[in-house]
């Protein structure tokens, strides 16, 4: 292999390695988990989400207000909002996985957590009035990822069942 071959051959690793990692990042890998989701509630019909600039706008301009990693939430009303936060890196997967993760502790008929455990996080990936989201990703000045998603018409409201 001479070298004009073996550098189209890392150039094209470049490419493909690239384009995993943005891949993880996308508005259609936030949808997908979440979206999957809902799918999964089989007490009703819950309708898919759809990635909205002007909500995407709003988590990117409040996750560059946390490059200190803080897991601080925005205090809007307007948008519903989960939040993640790593150490070290972290894909926009991880961070709907883990909401998505809580489910087994939502139990519908009480409109609970399980005792020690979260899953508002869930309730608001599956709130069925919520259609539009946008989210966002930034590195910390601490080497850490911050993740956003906000959630159009808001969910988690108290008292009420995300279905």
């Amino acid at each position: 292999m001479n070298s004009f071959s073996a550098l189209c051959v890392l150039a094209l690793i470049l490419i493909m390695v690239s384009h995993f990692v943005q891949a993880q990042d996308s508005p259609a890998d936030y949808l997908k988990g979440q979206n999957a989701a809902r799918s999964a509630v089989t007490k009703v019909k819950i309708p898919d989400l759809v990635w909205d600039n002007k909500v995407a706008a709003f988590a990117n301009n409040y996750a560059n207000q946390r490059k200190d990693c803080q897991l601080v939430h925005s205090g809007t009303d307007r948008y519903g909002e989960n939040i993640a936060m790593s150490s070290g890196e972290m894909f926009g997967t991880d961070a709907v996985t883990m909401w998505v993760n809580e489910k087994p502790y939502y139990d519908y008929d009480s409109n609970s957590c399980a005792e020690g455990q979260m899953c508002g996080h869930y309730t608001q990936v599956v709130w069925k009035n919520t259609v539009r989201i946008g989210c966002a990703k930034v590195r910390c000045d601490n080497g850490g990822t911050f993740i956003t998603c906000n959630y159009d018409p808001p969910g988690n409201y108290i008292g009420e069942r995300p279905y």
